[in-house]
Protein backbone atom coordinates (compact mmCIF):
# COMPACT_ATOMS: atom_id res chain seq x y z
CA UNK A 1 0.00 0.00 0.00
CA UNK A 2 1.39 3.36 -1.10
CA UNK A 3 0.56 6.60 0.62
CA UNK A 4 0.56 9.76 -1.50
CA UNK A 5 2.02 12.74 0.23
CA UNK A 6 0.89 16.08 -1.14
CA UNK A 7 3.59 18.69 -1.27
CA UNK A 8 2.57 21.75 0.71
CA UNK A 9 4.17 24.92 -0.60
CA UNK A 10 4.72 28.01 1.48
CA UNK A 11 4.01 30.91 -0.85
CA UNK A 12 5.45 34.37 -0.33
CA UNK A 13 4.77 37.61 -2.13
CA UNK A 14 6.76 38.83 -5.15
CA UNK A 15 6.11 42.13 -6.92
CA UNK A 16 7.65 44.32 -9.61
CA UNK A 17 7.09 48.09 -9.76
CA UNK A 18 7.95 50.72 -12.34
CA UNK A 19 7.99 54.13 -10.67
CA UNK A 20 10.26 56.31 -12.82
CA UNK A 21 12.22 56.66 -16.05
CA UNK A 22 15.39 55.88 -14.12
CA UNK A 23 16.94 55.96 -10.64
CA UNK A 24 19.92 57.91 -9.34
CA UNK A 25 21.85 54.73 -8.67
CA UNK A 26 25.01 56.25 -7.18
CA UNK A 27 23.05 58.36 -4.69
CA UNK A 28 20.76 55.42 -3.87
CA UNK A 29 23.74 53.12 -3.26
CA UNK A 30 25.41 55.67 -0.99
CA UNK A 31 22.18 56.20 0.94
CA UNK A 32 21.74 52.48 1.57
CA UNK A 33 25.36 52.14 2.65
CA UNK A 34 24.95 55.06 5.08
CA UNK A 35 22.00 53.19 6.62
CA UNK A 36 24.38 50.27 7.29
CA UNK A 37 22.27 48.04 5.04
CA UNK A 38 23.86 44.88 3.63
CA UNK A 39 24.16 46.03 0.01
CA UNK A 40 25.32 44.21 -3.13
CA UNK A 41 25.94 46.12 -6.36
CA UNK A 42 25.81 44.06 -9.57
CA UNK A 43 27.91 46.27 -11.83
CA UNK A 44 27.21 44.40 -15.10
CA UNK A 45 23.45 44.87 -14.63
CA UNK A 46 23.48 48.23 -12.84
CA UNK A 47 21.35 46.59 -10.14
CA UNK A 48 21.46 47.24 -6.39
CA UNK A 49 20.30 44.59 -3.90
CA UNK A 50 19.64 44.80 -0.21
CA UNK A 51 17.61 42.96 2.42
CA UNK A 52 14.44 44.56 3.73
CA UNK A 53 11.61 43.79 6.14
CA UNK A 54 11.06 41.67 9.21
CA UNK A 55 11.83 38.41 7.41
CA UNK A 56 14.68 39.90 5.37
CA UNK A 57 13.10 39.89 1.95
CA UNK A 58 15.09 40.81 -1.16
CA UNK A 59 14.86 44.15 -2.95
CA UNK A 60 16.44 44.66 -6.39
CA UNK A 61 16.70 48.22 -7.75
CA UNK A 62 17.16 48.49 -11.51
CA UNK A 63 18.59 51.64 -13.12
CA UNK A 64 15.66 51.57 -15.57
CA UNK A 65 13.32 52.87 -12.85
CA UNK A 66 12.00 49.48 -11.75
CA UNK A 67 12.23 47.66 -8.44
CA UNK A 68 11.52 43.97 -7.78
CA UNK A 69 10.77 42.76 -4.24
CA UNK A 70 10.69 39.21 -2.88
CA UNK A 71 9.16 38.14 0.43
CA UNK A 72 7.94 41.54 1.64
CA UNK A 73 4.48 42.46 2.88
CA UNK A 74 2.44 45.10 1.06
CA UNK A 75 3.15 47.65 3.80
CA UNK A 76 6.89 46.93 3.65
CA UNK A 77 6.83 47.37 -0.13
CA UNK A 78 5.08 50.73 0.25
CA UNK A 79 7.77 51.80 2.72
CA UNK A 80 10.46 50.97 0.15
CA UNK A 81 8.61 52.93 -2.56
CA UNK A 82 8.22 55.93 -0.25
CA UNK A 83 11.96 56.03 0.51
CA UNK A 84 12.72 55.61 -3.19
CA UNK A 85 10.98 58.84 -4.21
CA UNK A 86 14.04 60.99 -3.57
CA UNK A 87 16.10 58.99 -6.08
CA UNK A 88 13.63 58.95 -9.00
CA UNK A 89 14.29 60.67 -12.32
CA UNK A 90 11.08 61.67 -14.10
CA UNK A 91 8.53 59.74 -11.96
CA UNK A 92 5.76 58.08 -13.95
CA UNK A 93 2.25 59.60 -13.63
CA UNK A 94 0.88 56.29 -12.40
CA UNK A 95 3.02 53.57 -10.81
CA UNK A 96 2.78 50.25 -12.61
CA UNK A 97 2.87 47.00 -10.61
CA UNK A 98 2.84 43.29 -11.45
CA UNK A 99 2.17 40.97 -8.52
CA UNK A 100 2.85 37.26 -8.15
CA UNK A 101 3.82 34.76 -5.48
CA UNK A 102 6.71 32.34 -5.13
CA UNK A 103 7.74 29.19 -3.33
CA UNK A 104 10.80 26.94 -3.17
CA UNK A 105 10.69 23.72 -5.20
CA UNK A 106 12.92 21.29 -7.02
CA UNK A 107 12.89 22.96 -10.44
CA UNK A 108 12.75 26.61 -11.45
CA UNK A 109 9.49 27.42 -13.24
CA UNK A 110 6.83 30.06 -13.67
CA UNK A 111 3.15 29.44 -14.31
CA UNK A 112 0.98 32.53 -14.62
CA UNK A 113 1.42 34.28 -11.26
CA UNK A 114 3.12 31.37 -9.47
CA UNK A 115 6.91 31.24 -9.41
CA UNK A 116 8.95 28.29 -8.21
CA UNK A 117 12.57 28.90 -7.22
CA UNK A 118 15.05 26.04 -6.85
CA UNK A 119 16.56 27.88 -3.86
CA UNK A 120 16.79 31.25 -2.14
CA UNK A 121 20.03 31.88 -4.02
CA UNK A 122 20.51 35.60 -4.69
CA UNK A 123 21.63 35.42 -8.33
CA UNK A 124 18.78 33.03 -9.17
CA UNK A 125 16.31 35.60 -7.85
CA UNK A 126 18.10 38.27 -9.85
CA UNK A 127 17.74 36.17 -13.02
CA UNK A 128 13.98 36.01 -12.42
CA UNK A 129 13.93 39.69 -11.46
CA UNK A 130 15.42 40.78 -14.78
CA UNK A 131 12.48 39.29 -16.65
CA UNK A 132 9.93 40.70 -14.19
CA UNK A 133 11.52 44.18 -14.37
CA UNK A 134 11.45 44.19 -18.16
CA UNK A 135 7.81 43.13 -18.21
CA UNK A 136 6.63 45.91 -15.87
CA UNK A 137 8.73 48.51 -17.74
CA UNK A 138 7.24 47.34 -21.02
CA UNK A 139 3.79 47.87 -19.54
CA UNK A 140 4.61 51.57 -19.14
CA UNK A 141 5.72 51.82 -22.78
CA UNK A 142 2.61 49.97 -23.96
CA UNK A 143 0.22 52.26 -22.11
CA UNK A 144 2.02 55.40 -23.28
CA UNK A 145 1.95 54.22 -26.88
CA UNK A 146 -1.71 53.17 -26.74
CA UNK A 147 -2.67 56.54 -25.24
CA UNK A 148 -0.73 58.44 -27.90
CA UNK A 149 -2.22 56.46 -30.77
CA UNK A 150 -5.71 56.89 -29.33
CA UNK A 151 -5.22 60.67 -29.18
CA UNK A 152 -4.14 60.66 -32.84
CA UNK A 153 -6.88 58.46 -34.29
CA UNK A 154 -8.87 61.51 -35.46
CA UNK A 155 -6.16 62.41 -37.99
CA UNK A 156 -6.67 59.45 -40.38
CA UNK A 157 -10.46 59.93 -40.07
CA UNK A 158 -10.12 63.59 -40.99
CA UNK A 159 -8.03 62.70 -44.02
CA UNK A 160 -10.53 60.05 -45.14
CA UNK A 161 -13.59 62.32 -44.73
CA UNK A 162 -12.23 65.73 -45.78
CA UNK A 163 -9.08 65.02 -47.75
CA UNK A 164 -7.13 67.20 -45.34
CA UNK A 165 -6.34 67.42 -41.63
CA UNK A 166 -8.58 69.82 -39.73
CA UNK A 167 -5.75 71.55 -37.85
CA UNK A 168 -3.88 74.80 -38.25
CA UNK A 169 -0.32 74.66 -39.51
CA UNK A 170 0.91 75.54 -36.00
CA UNK A 171 -1.11 72.70 -34.47
CA UNK A 172 0.21 70.26 -37.07
CA UNK A 173 3.79 71.22 -36.33
CA UNK A 174 3.23 70.89 -32.56
CA UNK A 175 1.62 67.43 -32.89
CA UNK A 176 4.43 66.29 -35.19
CA UNK A 177 6.97 67.44 -32.60
CA UNK A 178 5.16 65.55 -29.82
CA UNK A 179 5.15 62.34 -31.88
CA UNK A 180 8.86 62.63 -32.65
CA UNK A 181 9.63 63.20 -28.95
CA UNK A 182 7.51 60.16 -28.01
CA UNK A 183 9.33 57.92 -30.48
CA UNK A 184 12.75 59.18 -29.44
CA UNK A 185 11.91 58.74 -25.75
CA UNK A 186 10.92 55.10 -26.20
CA UNK A 187 13.84 54.40 -28.57
CA UNK A 188 16.22 55.85 -25.98
CA UNK A 189 15.20 53.27 -23.39
CA UNK A 190 14.36 50.36 -25.68
CA UNK A 191 17.77 48.77 -25.05
CA UNK A 192 16.63 47.84 -21.53
CA UNK A 193 14.39 45.24 -23.21
CA UNK A 194 17.44 43.43 -24.65
CA UNK A 195 19.11 40.49 -22.91
CA UNK A 196 20.93 41.98 -19.88
CA UNK A 197 24.73 41.90 -19.74
CA UNK A 198 24.37 40.06 -16.43
CA UNK A 199 23.96 36.81 -18.37
CA UNK A 200 27.36 37.15 -20.02
CA UNK A 201 28.79 36.41 -16.56
CA UNK A 202 26.04 34.00 -15.50
CA UNK A 203 25.20 32.15 -18.71
CA UNK A 204 23.94 29.15 -16.70
CA UNK A 205 21.04 31.34 -15.49
CA UNK A 206 20.02 32.65 -18.91
CA UNK A 207 17.49 29.79 -19.46
CA UNK A 208 15.64 31.03 -16.35
CA UNK A 209 15.50 34.56 -17.77
CA UNK A 210 14.30 33.19 -21.13
CA UNK A 211 11.62 31.16 -19.40
CA UNK A 212 10.32 34.22 -17.51
CA UNK A 213 10.37 36.37 -20.65
CA UNK A 214 8.49 33.71 -22.60
CA UNK A 215 5.84 33.30 -19.91
CA UNK A 216 5.34 37.09 -19.74
CA UNK A 217 5.32 37.27 -23.57
CA UNK A 218 7.99 39.97 -23.55
CA UNK A 219 9.21 39.28 -27.12
CA UNK A 220 5.75 39.34 -28.70
CA UNK A 221 4.84 42.48 -26.75
CA UNK A 222 8.05 44.17 -27.95
CA UNK A 223 7.12 43.27 -31.54
CA UNK A 224 3.67 44.85 -31.08
CA UNK A 225 5.30 47.94 -29.57
CA UNK A 226 7.66 48.20 -32.55
CA UNK A 227 4.72 47.98 -34.97
CA UNK A 228 2.99 50.79 -33.12
CA UNK A 229 6.22 52.77 -33.31
CA UNK A 230 6.11 52.27 -37.08
CA UNK A 231 2.55 53.59 -37.05
CA UNK A 232 3.77 56.74 -35.33
CA UNK A 233 6.56 57.05 -37.88
CA UNK A 234 4.03 56.83 -40.74
CA UNK A 235 1.83 59.39 -39.00
CA UNK A 236 4.76 61.80 -38.65
CA UNK A 237 5.40 61.44 -42.40
CA UNK A 238 1.74 62.20 -43.17
CA UNK A 239 1.84 65.28 -40.96
CA UNK A 240 5.11 66.39 -42.52
CA UNK A 241 3.63 66.07 -46.00
CA UNK A 242 0.57 68.06 -44.92
CA UNK A 243 2.74 70.83 -43.48
CA UNK A 244 4.87 70.95 -46.64
CA UNK A 245 1.78 70.98 -48.85
CA UNK A 246 0.30 73.90 -46.94
CA UNK A 247 3.63 75.74 -46.99
CA UNK A 248 4.01 75.23 -50.74
CA UNK A 249 0.40 76.36 -51.25
CA UNK A 250 1.04 79.56 -49.31
CA UNK A 251 4.28 80.17 -51.20
CA UNK A 252 2.50 79.73 -54.53
CA UNK A 253 -0.15 82.25 -53.53
CA UNK A 254 2.49 84.63 -52.22
CA UNK A 255 4.29 84.45 -55.56
CA UNK A 256 1.02 84.95 -57.48
CA UNK A 257 0.11 87.95 -55.34
CA UNK A 258 3.61 89.41 -55.74
CA UNK A 259 3.49 89.02 -59.51
CA UNK A 260 0.01 90.54 -59.57
CA UNK A 261 1.28 93.47 -57.49
CA UNK A 262 4.25 93.95 -59.81
CA UNK A 263 1.98 93.91 -62.91
CA UNK A 264 -0.44 96.39 -61.32
CA UNK A 265 2.42 98.71 -60.37
CA UNK A 266 3.83 98.52 -63.89
CA UNK A 267 0.44 99.31 -65.45
CA UNK A 268 -0.13 102.15 -62.96
CA UNK A 269 3.31 103.59 -63.73
CA UNK A 270 2.61 103.46 -67.50
CA UNK A 271 -0.80 105.14 -67.03
CA UNK A 272 0.74 107.91 -64.95
CA UNK A 273 3.38 108.50 -67.60
CA UNK A 274 0.69 108.87 -70.28
CA UNK A 275 -1.24 111.32 -68.14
Amino acid sequence: MHTEINEIKAFRRCSAYCTATSYQMKALLESLQEQKALVTYFRSSHVIHHFEGVEKGDVFYFSSGTVVMWGLSVSEEQEVLWRLRGFENDPVPEIEVEESRYSIGRVAKILKDDITLPSEDLVTKLAFSHGLAQSVKLEIFEKRMAKRIESMEGIPKSLALNGRIQMSRKQLTRVMGELILERNSINLYSDILDTPDFFWEHSELEPIYRMVSQDLEVSSRVNVLNKRMDMLKDLVQVLSQEVNTRYNFLMEWAIILWITFEVCMTILTDVLKVL
